[in-house]
């Protein structure tokens, strides 16, 4: 059975494909991912340039949708079919699965010429290095605390920008108010997941939120805070 290589992504995105022992034979790289929109695209076409320039044919396996549920369904059917793509596209704890499944390639060769180590931070390292080997390498770090604010809206109801939970609470019954529908969502749980973590995060601060979500602390979970 053919591993394969993870090249990475809060979320870290990630990367993966053939064994490094292999990686001498392969001439064309098939590639799933799911950055398919236009800006997306000219980010993938960086490292479709640097992959030319090693020799390397770029194949696409675009599967859009889902922020990458989609292609993480598409890449678990290969996986369970033993048609493994070149590389994939991952998110960070989804790399720690595939790991301990016995399904990735060895990158420490390169990680130790090219300084990983080092040059990577530690927090990422948590899902780019299993059981001693590193599996993947970041691409792409991003958090989650971020919102898309309609600017039209908010110049139709002279909106400002929030800076705390309790504002954008406001901000939202001013929306409604004005008979705007306040906010919206994918219907995804991921979703949902990120916004939850903001709203702790905006609520209790730092300290609260590593308690609760880092350490599980009993105390910070049924405190009032989390209520």
């Amino acid at each position: 059975m053919s591993k394969f290589l993870s090249s990475a992504a809060i979320a870290v995105v990630m990367m993966a494909g053939l064994g490094v022992a292999q990686a001498a034979d392969v001439k064309e790289v098939q590639m799933l991912h799911w950055w398919t929109s236009g800006g997306e695209a000219a980010a993938l076409n960086v490292l479709k340039q640097d992959l030319s320039k090693e020799g390397f044919a770029w194949k696409d396996v675009p599967v859009a949708g889902g922020g990458g549920d989609a292609a993480m369904t598409a890449l678990k059917a290969m996986v369970a079919a033993g048609t493994y793509p070149t590389a994939s596209q991952m998110l960070g704890y989804t790399v720690l699965d595939y790991a301990q499944a016995g399904v990735m390639g060895d990158l420490t060769e390169t990680a130790k010429k090219e300084g990983w180590d080092k040059s990577v931070p530690a927090a990422l390292q948590k899902f780019s290095v299993y059981d001693g080997k590193w599996v993947a390498a970041p691409v792409n770090v991003h958090s989650v605390n971020w919102l898309w604010i309609n600017k039209a809206v908010m110049d139709k109801i002279g909106g400002t920008q929030p800076k705390t939970f309790d504002e954008l609470i406001a901000l939202l019954d001013k929306a409604k108010a004005a008979g705007v529908i306040p906010l919206a969502l994918g219907g995804q749980n991921w979703q949902e997941a990120t916004m939850f973590d903001s709203i702790v995060l905006s609520t209790g601060g730092p300290e609260f939120y590593k308690k609760a979500f880092n350490d599980l602390d009993e105390e910070s979970l049924k405190s009032d805070t989390m209520k």
